[in-house]
This record gives C-alpha cells, sequence and structure tokens, in this order.
C-alpha cells in the first residue's frame, strides 16, 4: 500500500480573521515609524524597527523553551523581519520627504506598492489556483461514497485495513478505522440511562462514512483478525466498480458542478465467519464472498490484536473475564443462528389495528433491508427477511417519527419453527393490536399452521413529544371535522327555517372553537333572518372583528353586508363591502360579480363590464354574470 497514493482533503483558501493580527501589527509599525520620521529622522526609525523585530521574534522563539542563548538562526531571523519592516516603511519615508521637501520619486514608490500589494495578491492567488487545481483533480479520481461496515456484535474482530483499490493508477480509497467497537456486558446494558443509549451501542455499526473510492477501482483489499475464530484473514477480491451507478453530486449548490464531483449509492460491507464478506447496496449485491483461507501469523502479532480489542473494552478489559466472553459466545451458536435467520426468506405478513390517523411503516429486516408500506401492503404474506425494527410514522403537518418497535428475531424465528413444524412454505402472520398507542398496550400475535401464539419478546421506544404532537394535531382535525358537520347541518336547519335549532348548532360549534369565522357568518344570517337588517347593522362591528383573523370568513362577512345593503339600495355602501370583500378574498369570482351587479345599478357600464369579464377569469359562472357581458354592462338582469 505504501506505492499506493489516496484522497488527501484540501482546505479552501480564503482571508480570515488569521491575518487580522500581522496586518495590524504592520499598520501600527508603519504608523509609528511615520511619527518617528517626521520629528526625529531616519535613525530612530531604523532603530525602531530593529528594536520590534528583535522583541517580536524572541517572543515567538523563545516561548516555552529553557534556554534563551542568542543563535544564529535568531539573528537571521530578526534580520529577515527589520529588512521586510524596512520596506514596508519606505511608502512612509517617501510621504514624509514628500511632505517636507516636495520631492516625491515616483518611479521608486510604483516600484513599493507593487510589491506591497502585489505579493500578498500574487500568493493569495497561487494558493487559491492550487486548492482548485487540487480539487478538481480529486473530484476527476474519486468517487463519493458513503460505506457501512457491520458484523455481528459477538464476532469480536479487529479490523486492520479495508481498502477499495484502483491497480492500474496506484490510487485507494481514504478509508481510516478506528478502535473496535465497545463490547458491553450485560450488567452495563442495564445500568445506561436510557433505552436510546443502549440501542445505539446494541445498534452502532462498525464503520460509517463517507468515503472517496478512486474511479474504475477493480479491487477490494482486506484485512482481519476473527477473535471468535482465531483466524487472521487478508484478501484481494475482484470489485465490479462497472456496476456503480453514477450520478452528480448536487450538493453543496454553492459549489461548482466540477468541484463537488460524482457520487453512488450507499455501500453496506458484511464480514462473516470462516471470511465471508457481503458488499452491497440497495440495487444489488456487489460482492458475496462465503469464505476465505485464513492466513497465518505470529503469536505476537495475535497478542496484540486480542490485547488490543480487549482494551477497547470496559468489563472485558480485564483478561480473564475477556476470555470468558469468548467462551461463552463459542458455546452459545447465537452468531451462527443469527447467519441463518438473516439469510432465510419466510412467508410472512402483518395486521396492525389500533392506530388513529394517517400512519405508515419504515420496516428495517434483519437482511439489513430498509423500506416504506403502508399497513394494507403488509397484510397479504411473501417471501421476505424477518423484520427486526418497525418504526411508525403520522402524516401530519410534518412527519412524525413517533414509535419504534424492537423485534427478538431470534426468539421470533423459534417461534414461528414452532408454529410451522418448521415447515419453511407456512405462511404466518404477525398481528400487532394497539391500545391508547402506549408500549403496554400492545398485543402481538404469531399464527401459523392453525395455530396461534402471543409474542412478548419486543420493546416499545415512544417519543413523547411526538406523540403528543400527533394527538394534538388529531384533535384539531376532530374539532374541525365536527365543525364543518354541525356547520352543514345548520345550513340546512336555515334551509327550513329552523332558525332557533340553527342558532343552537351555532353556539355549538363556538364552544368548540371560538375563532371558527364561520360560525359568525353563520350567526349574522341567522339574525337577519330573526330580527332584520337594523338588527345586523347594529352588530356589523362585532362581526367584522370576530372574522378578520381569517380572510375567507372576512370576505364572507363583507359580502353579506354589501347584500343586505343592497337590498335596501343603498348602493354606495354595499359597493364599499364588495371591495373589501374582494381585498380580502381576491380570488373568489362571486365578489367581484356582486361589484360588478352594483356598478350597473350606479349606471356604471364600463366599470361594471370590467369586473365582470375580471369575475370569468376567475371562474364564476352565472345568470347574473352573464347578463352583465352580454348586454356590455348595462343590465343585470
Amino acid at each position: 500500500m505504501k506505492n499506493y497514493s489516496f484522497y488527501k482533503k484540501t482546505e479552501e483558501v480564503y482571508i480570515s480573521s488569521e491575518f487580522a493580527f500581522p496586518i495590524a501589527v504592520i499598520v501600527m509599525a508603519s504608523l509609528i515609524s511615520y511619527g518617528l520620521l517626521y520629528f526625529f529622522g531616519i535613525v530612530v526609525a531604523v532603530l525602531f524597527n530593529i528594536i520590534i523585530s528583535f522583541i517580536g521574534n524572541f517572543y515567538f522563539y523563545y516561548y516555552g523553551k529553557s534556554s534563551t542563548n542568542i543563535t544564529l538562526d535568531f539573528l537571521i531571523r530578526v534580520a529577515l523581519t527589520s529588512g521586510f519592516f524596512l520596506f514596508v516603511d519606505y511608502g512612509v519615508y517617501a510621504l514624509v520627504n514628500y511632505q517636507k521637501t516636495g520631492v516625491f520619486n515616483k518611479l521608486y514608490f510604483y516600484i513599493w506598492l507593487a510589491v506591497t500589494l502585489g505579493v500578498p495578491v500574487l500568493y493569495y492567488i497561487f494558493q487559491y489556483s492550487r486548492f482548485y487545481f487540487k480539487e478538481t483533480t480529486n473530484a476527476v479520481t474519486y468517487l463519493k461514497v458513503s460505506l457501512t461496515v457491520h458484523h455481528d456484535r459477538e464476532l469480536l474482530t479487529v479490523i486492520d485495513s479495508i481498502q477499495f483499490v484502483n491497480s492500474s493508477n496506484r490510487t485507494m480509497s481514504d478509508i481510516k478505522l478506528e478502535k473496535p467497537l465497545c463490547f458491553y456486558s450485560d450488567k452495563e446494558l442495564e445500568k445506561m440511562e436510557s433505552d436510546n443509549s443502549r440501542n445505539h451501542y446494541l445498534e452502532e455499526d462498525i464503520f460509517y462514512s463517507r468515503i472517496n473510492m478512486p474511479f474504475e477501482a477493480d479491487m477490494l483489499f482486506m484485512s482481519w483478525y476473527s477473535i471468535i475464530e482465531d483466524k487472521y484473514y487478508d484478501i484481494e477480491v475482484p470489485f465490479p466498480f462497472e456496476k456503480l451507478v453514477i450520478e452528480q453530486e448536487k450538493y453543496p449548490t454553492d459549489v461548482s458542478a466540477v468541484l463537488r464531483g460524482k457520487k453512488s449509492k450507499p455501500l453496506n460491507l458484511h464480514i462473516h465467519t470462516n471470511g465471508g464478506i457481503r458488499l452491497f447496496n440497495d440495487d444489488m449485491v456487489l460482492i458475496d464472498l462465503p469464505e476465505s483461507i485464513p492466513t497465518a501469523i505470529s503469536e505476537e502479532e495475535r497478542n496484540k490484536k486480542i490485547e488490543f480489542h480487549r482494551y477497547s473494552h470496559e468489563y472485558y478489559s480485564d483478561p480473564k473475564a475477556f476470555s470468558n466472553l469468548i467462551d461463552k459466545i463459542k458455546s452459545s451458536g447465537g452468531i451462527e443462528e443469527r447467519f441463518l435467520i438473516k439469510n432465510k426468506l419466510i412467508p410472512w405478513g402483518m395486521s396492525i389495528s389500533g392506530l388513529k390517523g394517517n400512519n405508515y411503516l419504515e420496516v428495517f429486516d434483519v437482511s439489513f433491508s430498509e423500506y416504506k408500506s403502508e399497513f394494507s401492503a403488509l397484510e397479504i404474506p411473501i417471501m421476505s427477511a424477518l423484520p427486526k425494527k418497525l418504526e411508525i410514522i403520522y402524516r401530519g403537518d410534518y412527519l412524525y417519527r413517533w414509535l419504534i418497535l424492537r423485534i427478538d428475531t431470534q426468539k421470533l424465528y423459534r417461534n414461528i419453527q414452532k408454529l410451522t413444524d418448521e415447515n419453511q412454505e407456512t405462511q404466518v402472520l404477525f398481528d400487532l393490536a394497539f391500545e391508547n398507542s402506549s408500549s403496554v398496550d400492545l398485543k402481538f400475535t404469531i399464527t401459523g399452521n392453525g395455530k396461534l401464539v402471543d409474542f412478548t419478546d419486543w420493546k416499545i421506544e415512544i417519543d413523547k413529544e411526538r406523540k403528543q404532537s400527533m394527538e394534538d394535531h388529531l384533535l384539531d382535525i376532530n374539532e374541525d371535522e365536527q365543525k364543518r358537520s354541525l356547520y352543514k347541518e345548520a345550513w340546512d336547519l336555515v334551509a327550513t327555517k329552523q332558525y332557533d335549532l340553527a342558532q343552537e348548532k351555532c353556539d355549538t360549534i363556538k364552544a368548540i372553537d371560538s375563532r371558527f369565522g364561520f360560525a359568525y357568518f353563520l350567526e349574522v344570517r341567522l339574525l337577519w333572518y330573526k330580527e332584520g337588517f337594523e338588527a345586523c347593522y347594529a352588530k356589523k362591528d362585532y362581526f367584522i372583528t370576530k372574522t378578520q383573523h381569517e380572510p375567507a370568513a372576512l370576505a364572507h362577512m363583507y359580502n353579506n353586508y354589501g347584500c343586505l345593503y343592497d337590498l335596501q339600495s343603498c348602493y354606495d355602501e354595499s359597493l364599499s363591502c364588495f371591495e373589501k370583500a374582494i381585498l380580502s378574498n381576491p380570488k373568489d369570482g362571486m365578489y367581484v360579480c356582486n361589484l360588478a351587479e352594483i356598478y350597473c345599478k350606479l349606471n356604471q357600464p364600463k366599470k361594471a363590464l370590467e369586473a365582470a369579464e375580471k369575475s370569468k377569469k376567475l371562474g364564476h359562472v352565472s345568470q347574473t354574470l352573464n347578463a352583465i357581458l352580454e348586454s356590455k354592462g348595462l343590465r343585470y338582469l
């Protein structure tokens, strides 16, 4: 690997705050030099620059050192710094000389200015050009891919190397592996503060990061030591780069497409017993190696790897405890059983009941596939890997991921085997019956082969805040449905002139939601039907105030008063109300048509026609509108 080059991250060049200090020092020194030159002459100014160069270098050169002997290297630094300050001060000298003698040497001054300003600019251009060149080279040489590495939690493993290699141009990926994950004892897991922490460690992957894989990589190099098997594997496997689907990286959007480079779908690399590996993405399996031939390593190297792994633990850092752990894992057969389940397809279906609202599932199965599903889509059994985790997401104002169900798949598999008499073709149904959406009210049953069994080896995690938000949203929906149902019933009563009963419905609506604007529109109509015009006019300000927060209801309210004024031939007042209705809801053509009708009554045919044409464009249809259009604004009947 020494002769291979790999991706090296480059730091963007920009003018940052770290440049502020030296610039401030130079400016302050130049200002002081100006005063010294003007009042005391060039000798004092030169001495000042030498002194500050000496002091500055002495501080930075000897800071933290026990010896402060003056060295030749130190004197050279002082000389160079002094020369730099004196060169910068030439501009100050030229200014003072001009002020005192009136002589200004333009040539020397322009040379000084070009060097003083040009060198930093050229340096920045050089550094940015180098950055751009390196970034462009990286973008065309390496592909961005997210890689997840996983092995069974009990398959204690020390991974030395994982690299994707392009053997022709000698480039490789930049995968940097850290120490093995800590293996927590049962007591340590029990002491963890929350289920979240416990599940995090139990489900954590060995490695997860975005890597930079060389384009046209043709080999996968891997080496690892399996402590449980006491075997070391060092393999080189052909890698089918051509099967990857490559696309342009979209982000960040403020960077050019050339620098963003290309990406591919995330890869999953699983390590198994007997040196087996499986590399896959959502589309296909790229490498499926059932086993590998172990490589011999020295006893010393073996012990170092075991010690390295042991030191990554807490309880099991003790040699005896670690040895007992290995013996326990070997005798349990858990690794073999989980591997079997992972590769087993079972005809299962699932029914879910008792949850309110519009929910859907995200299913995480033992084969590490993830997919979304509606509840109904899972009811028909199909051959698939067993689910190990279900996440229930509620569709509300946004997506509420509020419940997680974790399933002990080993115990689930054993129950299925008993129910089906180990017949792999027998369909099984999982029934999840929730009550009150709480963890204690879930009944999980398995049905198969005409038999039913309760399954209790599961754990639920509920996000209380999201659950509360979901319940609040459901309550809002329920209230809204209630309001609209009562609103419709009230208008049905109005149609049969049962005004008192309609008023009772209206009062109920306001009791549910006092801010529901259309309840006040209903109320003002009932007031007109029961008590007449003057009663409505007397409470106009009240009804306008009650609906002003809801534009659609406010528009209805203004339209209502416009119609009342129209019935009493108060056309100016009616016109004002219809204009305000349009301002509140400009997309409703009915209000514009009513405005056109008033213009007809005010003998303003041109405005009436304009309003009618606008009403038609908004999609309004009525006999009144047709009459105004046909008569060019002269009549509305």
